[in-house]
């Protein structure tokens, strides 16, 4: 089947013409009267009528007519779906993230993805969440993976509940205790990242009536970690952040426990390219395949 010859016939009985339908598909008055020609054999039977004012379908043709513009419609719809295929192992995406779903999350999302589309540029950039906030506000970002994006002005996707925990050195008073109490944070000393890699932990704090000691505080958490390690004081850190750090210090939760809520954000789904999508879908797709208990709580719908 030549769809070549059936949108010369549409576009031949909308303009009532086959030298006007030449003119606009670009063939000569032969070529297109070859096709309708062609196209007439190939049904079994002629198609149009020509009269002094121009051509017309026939009953047959007009018979024919709803089927080719369904067959067109269908024919459109089946090549943007492979441009979309194929434009989807093409092109970059951008994606800002915080620390934790940086180091823990992305490294094997962009290797699963890769093997799937390698000849997609995936640009990481780590950020804090202030910087995060302007980067999405500015469309200088594909997608973004944080916490508390409810707030911005993007399409947000929550995808896991994250623990706080109290991070401690070992040998520490409180290391064999089940939990730690909020008020048992005020008689410490805290080592904390600075608000915009840790607004969960600062906020949860804001909301204590008394003031804790807050001994140093850093812009990195693995400076933060490195430093509980060290006996410099106790800190509060996601648990995602916490994985890899069972022989390094202790990790309790909070009483009563505390939580962040981890998700994605893009600034619209709908005008997002395909790769991008696809990106997205990768990282949703890891996020439910982890352990509820190791990484990340239970998901968030």
């Amino acid at each position: 089947m030549n769809i070549k010859k059936y949108e010369a016939f549409i576009r031949a009985v909308e303009l009532g013409s086959l030298s006007k339908a030449a003119e606009e598909l670009g063939y000569t008055q032969s070529g297109i009267s070859h096709m309708m020609q062609s196209l007439e054999e190939e049904v079994g039977f002629p198609l149009l009528v020509r009269t002094s004012s121009g051509i017309l379908p026939n009953a047959e043709g007009e018979t024919l007519l709803p089927a080719i513009r369904r067959l067109l419609r269908t024919n459109d719809a089946l090549a943007q779906t492979i441009a979309q295929i194929k434009g989807a192992d093409s092109g970059r995406v951008r994606v800002i993230a915080f620390s934790s779903a940086a180091a823990c999350w992305l490294p094997e999302v962009i290797c699963r993805f890769q093997r799937d589309f390698p000849h997609v540029e995936v640009m990481l950039r780590e950020a804090d969440g202030d910087t995060i906030d302007a980067v999405m506000e500015a469309h200088e970002a594909d997608l973004c993976l944080d916490a508390g994006g409810a707030t911005r002005s993007v399409e947000w996707l929550p995808l896991c509940q994250d623990q706080l925990m109290a991070v401690l050195p070992k040998g520490h008073r409180l290391a064999r205790e089940r939990a730690v109490s909020l008020e048992a944070l005020q008689q410490e000393r805290l080592l904390l990242p600075l608000k915009g890699y840790g607004r969960a932990a600062h906020q949860m704090l804001d909301r204590l009536s008394g003031n804790p000691a807050v001994r140093f505080i850093a812009c990195s958490d693995y400076t933060i970690l490195s430093m509980v390690e060290a006996g410099l004081g106790i800190s509060i850190l996601p648990e995602l952040l916490l994985e890899h750090t069972a022989d390094r210090v202790v990790s309790l939760p909070l009483e009563p426990a505390q939580y962040r809520t981890l998700g994605m954000g893009m600034p619209c789904r709908n005008t997002a390219s395909p790769a991008v999508r696809n990106f997205a879908a990768y990282v949703r797709a890891y996020v439910r395949e982890l352990d509820a208990g190791q990484c990340c709580g239970a998901p968030n719908g």
